[in-house]
Parts: C-alpha cells; structure tokens; sequence
C-alpha cells in the first residue's frame, strides 16, 4: 500500500493540518507529504508574500521521465517560483546574500539538504548573469539532485532576453539563454562532483520564464551529452530516463537549424515537458519565424480555441483554485478577457487620438474605451491567434534573424537596461512600454507626429527617461506601423487588453491552472461540488488558411463530418461578411482599398471541404492554404530528414461566379 503522510507540519509559522490524500498515482508504494511553500510575486507594485500547496514523494521519480507526471509537474512549478527575487527598498549586503531564501526554504521543507548557489545568486544581477541553485536529497540507491535557475525578479537579466545573437557563437539558439544554460550545466557538474556520494544521479530541473527557457536548454544540451556518451560527473552515472525536466511559460530557445544537437522535437527529447498557456504572449518569443522553438514536448494549457468542449469546466475547476490561491482579492484577475476591438482608419480622429494617450498615461481602461468599435468581421479570435498574425507581419517587416540581430536587437538591450535601471525591473512598467509603443506606433503612423508619442512616454516615465526610451524603441515604430496597416485591431486589441493577456504569465495563475489537471489538489478540495480534471493537450497544432487575390467572395467550410463550421457571405456589391463560425474555429475578414483577404483557422489531422463562390470581376482568383505547424519525418537511421513546418496548397478560381468545391486534408 501506498502510504499517506498525516502529520502536522510547522512552516514559516504555519501549521499544516492533517490531510488525507486520495491514490490516484504511477506507483502506489511511496508515501506523498503535503507542504505549504512561499514565494515572492510583485502584484499592482506591491512587494507579496504568497503561498500554496505543493505535494512530494519519492514516487515521482520511480518511472522514467518520459512519462509526463501531472504531480510532478505542478511540483516542479512550485520549485521554480520558489527561486522568485524581487525588489526590496534597502540592497545592503544581507539583502544580496539572502536573495535565494525562499528556494532554500523550499528545498528545505522537502528534506534536501546541502543547498547552494552561484555567485550571481548572492550579488545584483547583470546583462550576462543567471542566479542558480541546487540542493540534494539521497535515497537507498540513488541521489536526487534539484537544479533551478532564477526565474523571477531578474533585474537587468532581462536584457539577455532580447539577445538573440546571429547564431555564431550559439549553434543558432538564443544566445543569452544558451549562455546562461551553459553555465547551469556547468554548475551541476561542480555541485555533483563536490556533493554527491552515490554512483547514480536522478535531475529533477524546473525553471519559469527565462528561468524555464534556460532549463529547456539545458535539458537539450544534457540529453545530447548523454546520447552522445559524454561523461557529465566524475563518480556518478546519470542516463537520461532519469533526466525530470520540467518548464513552464518558457520562451522558446532551441532552434530547428542548430548543426550540433538533434532537431528540438526528435524523440531523444522526450523526457523534457514545457507547461504552455496559449493565450500568454511570451512562449511565442523567440520568434518561431526565425526557427525558434523549445526542446521536448509542449503540454497546452486548455483554451477556448483548442479545446471547446472541455472549456468551461476546465475554467470552472480553475476559478475554484484563483479563489484559493489569489493572495491580493483587490486585483481583478481576468486573464480569459479579450476580443478584436478596433475602428476604420477613417475614424482614427485627434479625439480618439488622444484619448488612446490618455488611457497610457493614466492607466485606464483602455478596453472599456474601445468597447464600442468591436470588429464583428473576425468571429472567435484570442489572444494566440490575434499576437500570431502580428508575429508574422512584424518580422515580414524586420527581416530576417541577421536584420534583427544589426538593426534592432542592440537597441532593444538597451532599452531594457533602461528600464532597469530607472524602475528597478518592476514588470509593470514592461506592460506599459507594450502600450506605448505598440499605440504610439498607430499614432505616428497615422499622424506622422513624433511629438504625441514622446507626450505619451513623458506621461507616464518622465522627461528623464522619455528620450532614452523614445530613442531606442524609435527603431520599432516603422515595422510596428507598417504592421498597422495589415493587422490594424489586432495590434490594437493586444495593446487594450495586455494587461489581461500578462496575467496569463503570473505564476499564480498558472499553479491553478496546474492544479486542475492535478488529481491530489481535486480529491484535496472540500468545498461543495465535485472539481472535473481536464488534462493538458499535448503538441497543439492548428491550421491556417489565407485567401487573397479577390475583390469580394463567398466561402463554406465543412469539416469532415459534413458539418458546415465557417460560412462567410459574399455580395457581388459590398464587402464579404463571416456569418458563423463554430468553437474551435475562427474566421476573419480584412477589407483593403485594393482587395479583400480572408483568414481560417482550424485543427489540423481531417480533411475540409472549401466551397467558394466568386463574385469579382478580375480573371483570377487565388485560394492559397498555409498550415502554421511543424513537425520532423525520420528515416531508418533516425536522423531528421526534413523539417516540414510550412505547406502550401493553390487552387484557382475562374470568375464565371459558379461554385468551385476543393477539398483539402490539413
């Protein structure tokens, strides 16, 4: 029998009450403890101590790591935040030493023992740094080793995040995170060969953010270590089932190019799971366009889009946790809000103008501004559909990887620096440059005059900063306003409602969402009702159809049962309307001087009926499908033979104003 530890636990100066945690696990024969554990998050500006539940036990690391563990998991969360620093009033000595308390702490109430860090963990941080920790825990046979890095409060960290690099000195991954995962490898080889005594290691990695970005690579270059016989530890063996690696919100650092490791979604990877929230915009960084990706598998927190049948009680579930796990009530989380908001380009007077000003410097609701002008052409956009489009545009607009790395990228070090060093790194002040920005790109574009935007930077930063900043952001303002002009009310609605799409990236608002699918916090509940487990999806893909070409035309989606799930009118005079389009799928209508463009979204793996009707007038009309996926066809050798991440299908329509039916498998 599996065995339940019952004891009361003093934490922090809390006491645990006895609970009985239900069997619902890989292997019954280890006992699991229920700790309450700390950390630091800044909420509103404010400086708070939150806490949770995280549940332990050996048993996690009785099956290999390439089976996904959901309790692991939601422990491996618990470690990551547990690694947050965040700002204090006074930085003296003590301060600097102390910045890692709360993973000590952490690792401590787990019983591991021997708790360390690297230097960077004990001093401010820099462009170039990476706060690590490491603890240890025997067991009769084996050592588990817990290895994080810093994953919150990173001060000028943050400047690496943009430090993609050209690829030369990294094999083509992100360069500031593949230094700083470097120096993690190199960190739990020193801590082993110092520390451990057993001939057999288990890892258990975990990291959030740029900490879970650092980990997945990490974890990448390890299992390729392994594969290739390298020897990680002088006295301890280590295989890779034994490699527990789990990230969460991670931005994405691997690369589909690099030339010394296998391709990021080979199955060598298969030990790694990266926790990913659709609707958060920073796991779409770096951009998948210049190759970008993570290592290992994407496990998709439930959306709307993905998964409808399963959303509402998914959000129900999770809504019980928030209310738990919500430590500052005054703070509206609504991380689900969002919609295409937006205007035609004629009505963008000086009164919306500069009420879009006003909105930034005062932080008010910019979405309750724009409610009004919602954009009924574009049926069941998000907030990963919505940043995807402007993705593709804006680097259609910056170039390639070499035109970001000389044009943008030095710039944008600096602006994070900046900010750094002004405000101390406070994440709000992030969110607000996204406003400022991505609207004062709209207002230049529109007005041509650099005097509003460096108004609206003044309102909000002050004289001092606003020519820094405006000088080193200036770089954006022609891409984004060139971006304007394809994905107007999409660049609008990201900066109206990303406040709401951040909250996505708050550690809170994940461990909710890692609870729901997580059977030891649903049978721990004992609140009324019963909570419904929702499983993470696995490798979420969907595709994309564009049409272009055309002045004005009809279109009928049926998915493979027949049933019809897009139906967009066309009208000889006037502009095409998106009529219906069914959850899971979302359509949208773009209306130029010179033409129309229509875009569908749908899941990928059946075949689609396209019937289109033309009413335009031109000889040619062009249907040309884009499926936004990727994945890796091996040969016998196992070798990756070919990336296919972008397939194409045309067909062409006569304008005889008949029908053309196409069926087309995605």
């Amino acid at each position: 029998m599996r065995k339940i530890v019952t004891l009361g636990l003093l934490i922090s100066g809390v006491v645990l009450s006895s609970a009985s945690i239900p069997a619902n696990f890989l292997n019954q024969n280890y006992e699991v403890v229920k700790r309450e554990y700390h950390y630091a998050a800044v909420d509103g500006g404010e400086l708070i101590d939150y806490s949770a539940d995280v549940y332990f036990s050996q048993g996690y690391f009785e099956h290999p790591s390439t089976e996904y563990d959901p309790h692991l998991a939601s422990a491996s969360l618990a470690f990551a935040v547990s690694t947050f620093t965040y700002a204090t009033e006074t930085y003296d000595e003590e301060w600097y030493l102390t910045q890692s308390r709360y993973a000590k702490e952490f690792l401590e109430v787990l019983e591991f023992n021997t708790f360390e860090t690297n230097d960077d963990y004990k001093q401010t941080a820099r462009f170039d740094s990476i706060g690590l920790c490491a603890a240890k825990k025997e067991f009769d046979d084996y050592t588990v080793v817990a290895i994080a890095p810093r994953s919150g409060g990173y001060f000028s960290e943050w400047a690496s995040n943009v430090n993609l690099g050209n690829g030369s000195k990294s094999d083509m991954m992100h360069e500031g995170w593949y230094n700083a995962a470097n120096k993690l490898i190199n960190f739990l080889t020193d801590y082993v060969n110092q520390n451990v005594e057993t001939t057999k290691v288990k890892l258990w990695m975990a990291g959030f953010s740029r900490g879970g970005a650092t980990t997945n690579l990490a974890a990448g270059l390890i299992d390729n270590k392994i594969d290739q016989g390298e020897r990680l530890f002088n006295n301890a063996n280590i295989s890779r089932e034994d490699v527990y690696a789990y990230t969460f919100e991670a931005p994405q650092g691997a690369n589909v190019n690099s030339k010394t490791v296998k391709k990021p979604k080979d199955s060598l990877y298969n030990n790694i799971f990266n926790i990913v929230n659709p609707l958060d915009i920073v796991p779409k960084l770096a951009m998948k366009e210049y190759g970008f990706t993570r290592f290992g598998i994407d496990k998709y927190i439930t959306n709307k889009f993905y998964d409808p049948e399963n959303f509402e009680n998914n959000r129900k579930t999770f809504n019980v946790f928030l209310k738990k796990y919500n430590q500052n009530p005054e703070t509206e989380l609504a991380p689900d809000a969002f919609k295409i908001s937006g205007f035609e380009i004629g009505n963008a007077g000086a009164d919306i103008l500069l009420t879009l000003i006003n909105c930034i410097a005062t932080d008010k609701d910019l979405p309750t501004i724009l409610a009004p002008f919602v954009d009924k052409r574009k049926q069941n956009y998000d907030a990963n559909i919505a940043f995807d489009q402007l993705m593709r545009e804006l680097v259609d607009q910056i170039g390639d990887r070499d035109d970001f790395y000389k044009k943008f990228e030095p710039s944008l070090i600096k602006l994070m620096l900046a900010i750094q060093d002004e405000k101390n790194g406070n994440p709000n002040y992030l969110l607000a440059l996204v406003k400022i920005v991505s609207v004062g790109a709209i207002i230049k574009e529109i007005t041509g005059s650099t005097k509003l935007v460096k108004s609206a930077i003044s309102l909000i930063w002050g004289d001092s900063l606003a020519t820094t900043l405006y000088n080193t952001f200036d770089v954006l303002i022609g891409p984004l306003g060139n971006t304007y002009w394809e994905k107007p009310n999409e660049l609008l609605s990201i900066a109206a409602y990303v406040n709401n799409i951040f909250q996505n990236h708050y550690p809170e608002v994940t461990i909710c969402h890692l609870a729901s699918q997580d059977s030891y916090y649903l049978n721990d509940y004992e609140g009324d009702g019963v909570l419904k487990e929702v499983p993470f999806l696995n490798n979420v893909d969907y595709g994309r159809m564009h049409f272009f070409g055309y002045n004005d035309i009809g279109l009928r989606l049926n998915s493979e049962s027949g049933t019809r799930v897009v139906n967009i009118e066309g009208y000889v005079l006037g502009k095409s309307d998106v009529k219906d389009c069914q959850p899971g799928y979302a359509a949208g209508y773009y209306s130029y001087a010179t033409e129309e463009k229509m875009d569908v979204f749908m899941p990928v793996n059946q075949k689609y009926n396209i019937s289109m009707k033309s009413y335009s007038k031109k000889p040619y009309h062009r249907c040309e499908y884009w499926a936004y996926y990727e994945y890796f066809t091996l040969d016998n050798t196992g070798k990756v033979r070919k990336q296919v991440d972008h397939k194409k299908e045309k067909v062409w329509f006569n304008s005889d104003r008949h029908k053309r039916n196409v069926t087309i498998k995605v």
